[in-house]
């Protein structure tokens, strides 16, 4: 697998993960990247961390790899950093490669919701449009594992998709490169923001 790596992103490159953060409010990539504030990470976000390089260790205990029978499964590789042309790069946490010819972006959350909230789906659709850099049509579809169920809900990458995203991140460049104030998302998820103390609606 060909993994593309830079010692840093240029001023306007794009993260997937601005991306999810923008899709949960777009004032979080204001704050992070136009006024480099540093925050420390959540408690959450450290369990999260923890948590996946667990996961590393009991994808070899399990009888299935992420839901898919071993025996489907060629090879399977853990942070992967690929970018693309657009400006969009990103670090993948889990790549599975079917002996199917199937290439398929794994990403794990440690959440009891099994739900696709938006900047997740946005997340794996970022992916898939990273990994066909490598990998061209091979990468149809993503996949969102939940450890707690046992339990991956799959996401079919449409054209619509990925030209969402395509657009995505221009606007986020946009944003970067005015250095405006974005509008805030809704107040109920202020409680749950690590920079809303900097933040006056």
């Amino acid at each position: 697998m060909r993994v593309i790596t830079r010692a840093s992103p240029c001023d306007g490159d794009v993260a997937v993960g601005d991306l999810v953060q923008y899709y949960y409010c777009p004032r979080k990539v204001y704050f992070l990247r136009v006024l480099g504030v540093t925050v420390p990470p959540r408690s959450k976000m450290r369990l999260g961390k923890s948590e996946h390089e667990k996961e590393y260790k009991r994808v070899k205990e399990r009888t299935t790899v992420y839901g898919f029978d071993p025996h489907e499964v060629e090879r399977v590789s853990h942070n992967v950093y690929v970018e693309h042309e657009c400006g969009l790069y990103g670090q993948i946490d889990t790549v599975v490669v079917l002996r199917s010819g199937d290439v398929v972006p794994v990403e794990v959350k440690y959440s009891d919701q099994t739900v696709i909230f938006q900047n997740w789906r946005k997340q794996v659709v970022a992916y898939a449009l990273l990994l066909r850099t490598v990998f061209g049509p091979r990468v149809k579809y993503g996949l969102i594992y939940f450890p707690r169920k046992k339990n991956g809900l799959t996401i079919a990458i449409t054209h619509d998709d990925v030209a969402g995203v395509l657009n995505d991140v221009k606007r986020l460049r946009q944003l970067l490169a005015s250095e405006r104030l974005p509008r805030g998302a809704r107040e109920a998820k202020c409680h749950y923001c690590e920079v809303a103390k900097f933040c006056v609606k």
